[in-house]
């Protein structure tokens, strides 16, 4: 997630509601989608972090790196279209208001983002050789990580919720005020 201020010229910033409403339906959709595979993650991962059988701890090991690699994925196809269609249109919009900037709470969002991100990459890092000799706490640890970016993560989505959902019902407002 890269916060980027130039101008939009298309698609949702054209004015439509419709289209508007279209952006805060996906982003409420791709948001479940992303708490759901974030609750899978925290859940494996703290069962690894229990686990007492090895060998299973290592092929839940496994699963987990697969499944953080597909979230990792998914995370980052949503920030690429909230960075190329939804952010910008809001920065263009709220630009033009008389109204303090909220560049702050963007860039509080793009650190949580990366923050999660380097958890994951941490639990990456970690587990590189879980083929070779492996203990207990060495899971527990590696998972930790991953337990720690569900925590951010989660966060950061329920932040990132909490900022675009009252700024585009605030457009939605506007557009409303004007067509009327």
């Amino acid at each position: 997630m890269a916060i980027y201020t130039a101008g939009y010229a298309s698609g949702i910033a054209s004015s439509n509601p419709a289209e508007l409403a279209y952006a805060t339906d996906r982003l409420k959709e791709e948001h479940e989608a992303l708490r759901e595979k974030l609750r899978m993650i925290e859940h494996s991962a703290k069962e690894l972090i229990l686990i007492d059988d090895l060998a299973k701890g290592i092929q839940l090991v496994h699963a987990l790196k697969e499944l953080s690699d597909q979230f990792m994925d998914e995370l980052e196809q949503h920030a690429g279209w909230e960075e190329k269609e939804l952010f910008p249109f809001l920065f263009t919009y709220f630009d033009r208001q008389p109204q303090p900037s909220m560049m702050p709470s963007f860039w509080v969002l793009e650190k949580d983002h990366q923050l999660g991100l380097s958890f994951i990459q941490s639990f990456q890092e970690a587990i590189l050789d879980v083929g070779s000799f492996v203990v207990k706490k060495q899971l527990a640890d590696a998972a930790a990580h991953l337990v720690q970016a569900c925590l951010i993560l989660n966060d950061h989505i329920t932040m990132e919720e909490q900022l675009i959902f009252p700024l585009t019902e605030n457009v939605l407002t506007d557009l409303e005020s004007f067509f009327s």
